[in-house]
């Protein structure tokens, strides 16, 4: 069975024994020595479902769901990873198509919320189930994604985070988030490799969000690309960040090139601009769902009191959200 998880990682894999310490690139052969293995982010062949809680070890039978191809267990706290081996993986490349991978998460969703699993797991590391470290029940079984709707209802139901939605699409927010996370943990954080695992983790909760989106997720490579970016600025810049990102407020050393300042405000202006339009649209848009209001661009123009102009603009974006028909000013 493991020969299959073997197959399906990638020959330079990160591995660790303690996340304290970071996670390094390593063989295949040395990484499977340790603790703690990333799976891969581009061919997706393990649903991993992390569960905190001790005892849930057969959790699946009392729920009625599909045996784990192994789970994964930590003797000290009963706590456990569910790992469902897939046939075929699933492409998380340029060159994948959207619908595979809308169903994978999915079923992700699914499995996690019927198991009461942590919705902040992103999928990356698992317990090595070839480590002695933890106890291991093997089923001796893999799954073609289209058996999983026999046990479990897709609807998704993953539980959203205050995510502060970019007109400009998936890769500003992402970037326009993670980078506000970065400016506020760096200062706790004396080792870069800490900082940044931080930062990645994060990265990637953050594009679970987007599960709901038209386009879905970003592939992992554009998170690791926009994790890379953030996190070496942000730890080479640290003495220039204040909780104020403005050149009033924040009194930057007269010494601070002055496109570093510029660049500075206008990440202040852009974030209080965007927030402030697009969080009074979406509030608008709650409200008159609530009161059973059909929700078109001249009605929430009016309740929100931003211009017709500004809530087309925003319109496509809103419509993606809330799932609505891109319906036009009618």
């Amino acid at each position: 069975m493991f020969d299959s998880f073997i197959d399906s990682l990638p020959e330079k894999v990160r591995s660790t024994n303690s996340f304290e310490y970071g996670t390094k690139f390593r063989t295949k052969e040395s990484a499977l020595n340790y603790k703690y293995i990333e799976v891969s982010q581009y061919l997706k062949k393990q649903i991993i479902i992390d569960i905190d809680r001790p005892g849930a070890a057969h959790d699946w039978e009392d729920r009625n769901l599909p045996a784990p191809s192994w789970i994964a267990i930590n003797p000290e706290n009963a706590h456990c990873h569910y790992c469902y081996q897939l046939n075929t993986p699933v492409v998380y490349t340029e060159a994948g198509r959207r619908a595979p991978q809308q169903y994978f998460e999915a079923v992700d969703n699914a499995l996690t919320n019927y198991l009461d699993g942590d919705k902040g797991y992103v999928g990356k590391f698992t317990k090595n189930p070839l480590h002695p470290s933890w106890k291991i029940i093997k089923h001796f079984t893999s799954y073609d994604l289209s058996e999983f709707q026999e046990y479990i209802d897709l609807t998704p139901r993953r539980k959203s985070t205050e995510l502060k939605f970019d007109i400009e699409g998936r890769n500003s927010t992402l970037f326009n988030t993670l980078r506000f996370f970065a400016y506020q943990i760096v200062k706790k954080h004396i080792r870069y490799e800490q900082f940044k695992s931080e930062v990645e983790d994060r990265g990637f909760e953050i594009n679970l969000e987007f599960d709901g989106w038209v386009d879905g997720q970003l592939y992992a490579k554009e998170v690791l690309q926009t994790v890379n970016s953030i996190s070496k600025w942000t730890w080479k810049n640290q003495h220039l960040l204040d909780k104020h990102v403005n050149r009033g407020v924040m009194n930057l050393p007269d010494s601070m090139p002055l496109q570093e300042k510029q660049t500075a405000s206008a990440y202040y202006s852009h974030e209080v601009r965007t927030k402030t339009v697009l969080e009074s649209i979406i509030e608008s848009v709650k409200a008159l769902k609530s009161q059973g209001t059909p929700i078109t661009q001249q009605s929430v123009s009016i309740h929100s009191k931003c211009s017709l102009l500004t809530t087309k603009k925003y319109w496509k974006q809103v419509a993606s959200m809330f799932n609505l028909y891109i319906y036009s000013n009618t």
